[in-house]
């Protein structure tokens, strides 16, 4: 994109990186309360991702929390990733209610590279799918690189090791990590401790030190991508679908995504229709809510084109033959497959695996196939792996019911 063609763009959205982090900043001095403890906020760019860190109190530096983990203290760190078209501040009614447990020592809130706060790739760079065709530049593999490998790089961070970031954030070879992913961030969370040591798609030699190795405990949170896709033979063909499906089935073809659509209209229509959607979505936010997740939400809407064109590299809607809709990932995590990986990975400490679902979520109908994968999983692994559905929670069940959520969390 040119730079005229960058001014015209943020005059038309009003927005810009700075009014990004500027909106992001309010979200969560205002919403991020501290109750019965004091924490530290420390915000940080780490191979292009946008990364916060909360600290319990003051004085927990970074030398005391090593210290602790040296002296076989092993408090947990919480990492939370977010879904599709989303960001980190989503979470802002999570970070204090697990900073005052003591099983937690600090929480990280990660944006995916190409969403929220962080870096925006240029779309040649993104995981694009051909605008004219249903064939792929970007395969499946290659999209979940793009995101995983900051990740991994993020993780590698190690405070024994050469690797150690002297402004950045560290981990002790010995600490505890509970990754947490919702939606999308679910899925990309999933695979990552699917990986193994050398696993990315580019064949770089990746040996795995730090936080990498060191996710003992994963929660799910709504994921997509349990169910497989119906086969061709057991799906709708496009002429068959109700109109309104048959659009979106066309969009996403041509990875017109909801951003864009947000772009076009500008910044009063613009904010107008994320305010809109955001209250339908999830009724219950107070009206202080409503304001400044609307408004962080709108800037991240609006933000170059980059990480969302994963769309449709990494998945597909799809009606099945008896009439069940539903967004499915091309690769499935269910069938066996995440079973499969992470018995070929000899290297992951992976002790827990809980998949939640709210009682109303419109993603439960991947909660069989994921009852099915977390049976095989105890089965034939041996790890503490189950399902649970929350109740008075739809798909944003970390809003939706705070203290079931982090009770999961933390069990």
């Amino acid at each position: 994109m040119s730079s005229t063609s960058r001014l015209l763009r943020q005059w038309w959205s009003a927005t810009d990186s700075k009014l990004l982090a500027q909106a992001e900043s309010r979200l969560l001095d205002a919403l991020v309360k501290e109750q019965h403890t004091t924490h530290v906020r420390k915000k940080f760019n780490i191979g292009g991702l946008n990364v916060i860190e909360f600290h319990k109190t003051p004085a927990a530096s970074a030398a005391d929390r090593v210290s602790n983990i040296q002296q076989h203290d092993h408090p947990t760190t919480i990492i939370l990733t977010h879904g599709f078209g989303s960001g980190l501040g989503f979470f802002y009614r999570n970070i204090n209610d697990l900073l005052i447990s003591e099983k937690v020592s600090r929480v990280i809130c990660i944006d995916w590279l190409g969403m929220g706060g962080s870096d925006r790739p240029p779309c040649w760079e993104s995981p694009l799918r051909s605008f004219f065709s249903r064939s792929s530049s970007s395969s499946p593999s290659r999209a979940i690189d793009f995101f995983l490998d900051p990740l991994e790089h993020l993780l590698q961070n190690n405070s024994n090791s050469d690797n150690k970031h002297e402004h950045g954030i560290n981990f002790h070879p010995n600490e505890k990590i509970c990754l947490v992913g919702h939606s999308l961030g679910g899925y990309l969370a999933a695979r990552f401790v699917m990986r193994k040591n050398n696993n990315n798609a580019n064949g770089s030699n990746i040996k795995r030190v730090g936080g990498a190795n060191n996710i003992s405990k994963l929660i799910l949170a709504s994921p997509v991508g349990f169910q497989p896709p119906p086969p061709p033979g057991q799906r709708l063909p496009s002429s068959n679908m109700p109109p309104a499906m048959r659009l979106l089935d066309v969009l996403w073809s041509a990875n017109i995504t909801p951003q864009q659509i947000i772009r076009i209209m500008g910044d009063a229509r613009g904010k107008r229709i994320v305010h809109r959607t955001l209250r339908g979505r999830i009724p219950h936010l107070s009206t202080l809510d409503v304001e400044l997740l609307a408004d962080y939400l709108y800037h991240i809407t609006v933000a170059p084109p980059s990480g969302e064109y994963a769309m449709n590299s990494l998945l597909e809607p799809a009606v099945a033959s008896e009439g069940r809709a539903g967004v499915y990932a091309r690769e499935s995590l269910g069938g066996g497959v995440m079973t499969e990986m992470l018995s070929r990975n000899g290297e992951s400490k992976i002790q827990s695996v809980k998949v939640l679902f709210g009682d109303r979520d419109w993603m439960a109908f991947n909660q069989l196939a994921a009852v099915k994968e977390m049976s095989e999983m105890r089965s034939n692994l041996g790890i503490d792996a189950n399902v649970h559905v929350l109740p008075e929670a739809g798909h944003h069940l970390y809003l939706d019911n705070t203290d079931a959520f982090i009770k999961h969390i933390l069990d």
